[in-house]
């Protein structure tokens, strides 16, 4: 299946189109000497032609080749590939006091050194806190694989096979995040980079459920897209470029090698924009890669502001428009927005998200459960799990932007930013369920049409 890229037309409210279609998925034509295997998405800004024989190059094989890696016998390693930097959190729930002896705004993130982040360490001696491995893309990539484990134990569909790319530090905390993604069943593909130190982030949750971050970066090196990491993005459906990545050395050369290296192959590519800090310092290098490429974006109303405020200067709003933009709804930022992608999702808290594809703006309310929220810490992370797992599942955009509420619902009840292999199969499990009512009431209506066939009752076993 492929996304197509969004016309120039926008949406004018929720779930109907300016002249537009619906979002379309599309299935491309498979090559004869590709027949038996599974077909892989195609980007939308360049088609993907493998032939085999008549002395055409088999790309697929050659980037395998290259890297030494053999070809999947089935043609795909992964359906979601994540391109990141490993991180790994220290969460605590702290009062207001504590933050205000760090001089940070509640809800903020601030970026520290590793002398910086000794001295916060130590002013959390003596309180509980968590370690675990995060980062915004990791957390993500661990809600996929668990959705995907239990869809497979519970409703017999294929595992989802999930892979983690990137920066890895060469350091003990390297090493416990790779372990932690494999025992979640992500694999982690790159080695660990000589000499370097894995980032951390020091996740601090107030009482309010806000939560407040100091991160440390780690060794700052760049990420290389290699023979072998062209060969698992050839053999993979979807990538998605963490907007984190745009704080490493030579980034933008990075993710355009990566974009570049998707659209020979048919790959999907995603992109989550970071914060609205890494689109400030970034965001005519981001404009770059949405234009050169991106099928679907992730952002929260701040970030699509802090990206429409830096908007090229050919395609941005009359000036009223650009100035209304600190004061603008989630809705209108996904409208102005969903022209440059076939997919943009704007997250807007307790408002809800908005999805907009070819035209169309999909208006989804959240999922509020029974208890209020205790942590809000990785919310957008599992939203974009959902949502994957939904594109991934063949769902409509309906059921997508519903499934992705629901995983950020799941993960908000509790402290920590991962979603749990317990809440991963009570969400697919109620999924199910649902899926099961509704097919029994449409089997129930249609029986009761009039003019329907009357039921009939099993036929007896004939004699022997």
């Amino acid at each position: 299946m492929r996304l197509l890229r969004a016309p120039k037309g926008r949406a004018n409210n929720c779930g109907r189109a300016a002249g537009n279609t619906l979002l379309r998925l599309a299935l491309p034509r498979v090559p004869e000497g590709l027949r038996g295997c599974r077909t892989r998405p195609e980007s939308h800004s360049q088609r993907l032609e493998v032939e085999l024989g008549n002395g055409v190059v088999d790309v697929q094989a050659a980037a395998a080749a290259a890297a030494d890696v053999p070809l999947a016998e089935d043609c795909v390693q992964f359906d979601c590939l994540g391109l990141a930097q490993a991180m790994v959190d220290f969460s605590a729930t702290v009062d207001d006091d504590l933050l205000a002896q760090l001089g940070m705004e509640k809800g903020s993130r601030r970026l520290i050194g590793i002398d910086e982040r000794a001295d916060v360490l130590s002013l959390l001696e003596g309180r509980e806190y968590a370690i675990s491995a995060g980062g915004s893309l990791s957390n993500t990539l661990v809600a996929l694989a668990r959705l995907g484990d239990a869809s497979s134990r519970l409703g017999g569909e294929p595992r989802l096979r999930v892979g983690m790319a990137g920066l890895l530090g060469a350091d003990p905390l390297g090493e416990f995040y790779a372990s932690q993604l494999r025992q979640a069943g992500v694999e982690v593909c790159s080695p660990p980079a000589a000499g370097a130190n894995t980032g951390t982030v020091v996740v601090l949750t107030s009482p309010d459920a806000q939560r407040t971050m100091l991160s440390y970066l780690g060794t700052p090196a760049e990420v290389e897209v290699d023979a072998a990491l062209e060969a698992a993005i050839a053999r993979s459906r979807l990538l998605v470029v963490e907007g984190y990545l745009w704080e490493l050395p030579n980034a933008a050369g990075t993710i355009s090698r990566a974009i570049a290296a998707a659209q020979r192959h048919g790959c999907v590519v995603a992109m989550t924009a970071g914060d609205a800090g890494v689109v400030e310092r970034h965001h005519a290098e981001m404009w770059a890669a949405i234009d050169q490429g991106i099928d679907l974006l992730f952002t929260n109303a701040g970030e699509a502001a802090a990206l429409l405020r830096h908007e090229p200067a050919a395609q941005q709003a009359a000036p009223a428009q650009q100035a209304a933009l600190h004061c603008a709804t989630g809705e209108q930022l996904a409208l102005r927005l969903g022209p440059h992608c076939s997919v943009v999702v704007v997250t807007d808290g307790d408002r809800g998200s908005y999805v907009t594809a070819l035209g169309q703006l999909h208006c989804v309310p959240p999922c509020w459960l029974e208890d209020a929220p205790v942590d809000t810490c990785g919310a957008g992370d599992a939203y974009a799990a959902g949502l994957l797992y939904g594109y991934l599942r063949h769902m409509d955009l309906v059921g997508m932007g519903r499934t992705a509420a629901r995983v950020a619902s799941a993960v908000i009840a509790r402290h920590g930013a991962t979603l749990t292999p317990d809440a991963a199969a009570a969400l697919v499990q109620a999924a199910l369920a649902g899926k099961g009512a509704a097919q029994g009431t449409a089997r129930t209506s249609a029986a009761q049409q009039p003019g329907a066939p009357a039921a009939r009752a099993p036929s007896a076993p004939r004699a022997a």
